[in-house]
């Protein structure tokens, strides 16, 4: 539930998602209730008494959530709400493509003139992008098909992910012993105030003080420590069997789900993927299927203008570098 909300999948998703997978809790706010809780994330809700303040504190029991995941959810639903977008098989770009003016892209079907129904992305903006939903998939689909890595390079990522696999655990293991120092010193601190706060030889404010800096440092510690001792084999086996999908990207794609659809378009093009011409632009893609980005423009498929330390705003300009006002294609 956590990634998933922190990956922008909508609430309403999640919800059916965890009742598929034997979730048993009601109502329109039981996600929320979890994802708000800070029980999973190995802390109590203390009401205050008396002179004694309260607040979310450090409980006994095992944290099943760690505290940065739990902390990143908090902070993100403080943000105002986003539109709730409506997933539809047909239009997977709803809510993700964005118009050259940098509006989100609506979808829905139009009547034409046979009577028919036809898909389409649309801009709020009058006389901006107007974008037949079939001409837009069709184009993503090459792009796809062009970002699809050779064997050799599928090979040479393999061997170059063990080696780097070493290289982390050596640097984690480094890390650890240097947490486990800086852990002892904190928990040292922390039992001399409580000694101190019995023997009476400081006040309240000062013991309370003192008693959360140590305590949120062993908190941190102890998380770093668990997070870098883990060796995720399970995920790096899974990276090895599933590189080979790369050489048909296109066909990973179709295969997809509608959510996953919409995650890996997100993931290749870092969320800034527009539409103005006729064709797609972005200033971020993920360098290794970048490639074969020039042979993208010169099949009108997409401009990769790739952002520059000064630079990350998309030109206004087509694939001939005319400005123009109304983006309509049809």
């Amino acid at each position: 539930m956590y990634d998933s909300y922190l990956h922008d999948i909508p609430l309403y998703v999640i919800k059916e998602q965890a009742f598929k997978l034997g979730f048993k809790a009601r109502g329109n706010t039981a996600v929320e209730r979890i994802l708000t809780n800070p029980v999973y994330a190995g802390m109590l809700q203390v009401q205050g008494y008396k002179e004694y303040p309260g607040g979310i504190f450090p409980a006994i029991h095992e944290a099943i959530i760690d505290n940065t995941t739990w902390q990143l959810v908090q902070n993100k639903m403080k943000k105002p709400e986003k539109i709730r977008t409506i997933l539809d098989e047909n239009l997977p770009l709803r809510g993700i493509l964005k118009c050259h003016c940098g509006n989100i892209l609506t979808g829905a079907p139009s009547r034409g003139k046979s009577g028919k129904y036809f898909n389409y992305y649309k801009c709020k903006t009058s006389k901006h992008n107007n974008i037949s939903a079939l001409k837009a998939h069709n184009q993503l689909a090459e792009i796809f098909e062009l970002m699809s890595l050779p064997q050799n390079i599928i090979s040479d990522i393999k061997k170059s992910s063990v080696t780097k696999m070493e290289e982390n655990l050596k640097s984690n293991k480094l890390v650890v012993n240097q947490k486990k120092i800086l852990l002892d010193a904190a928990q040292e601190k922390m039992f001399s105030v409580e000694e101190k706060w019995i023997k009476n030889e400081i006040s309240k404010e000062t013991y309370d003080r003192w008693y959360t800096t140590y305590n949120t440092e062993v908190t941190s510690c102890k998380d770093s420590i668990t997070r870098l001792s883990h060796v995720d084999k399970h995920a790096f086996t899974i990276l090895q069997k599933n590189l080979d999908l790369l050489v048909d990207l296109k066909s990973l794609y179709n295969r997809a789900t509608i959510t996953q659809k919409r995650e890996f378009v997100k993931l290749v093009f870092d969320s800034n993927l527009y539409y103005q011409d006729g064709i797609y632009r972005t200033p971020t893609m993920i360098d290794l299927l970048s490639r074969n980005h020039l042979l993208m423009k010169q099949k009108g498929l997409l401009l990769y203008n790739k952002k520059r330390d000064d630079f990350s705003i998309i030109p206004s300009s087509g694939v001939a570098e005319n400005r123009t006002r109304v983006q309509t294609s049809n």
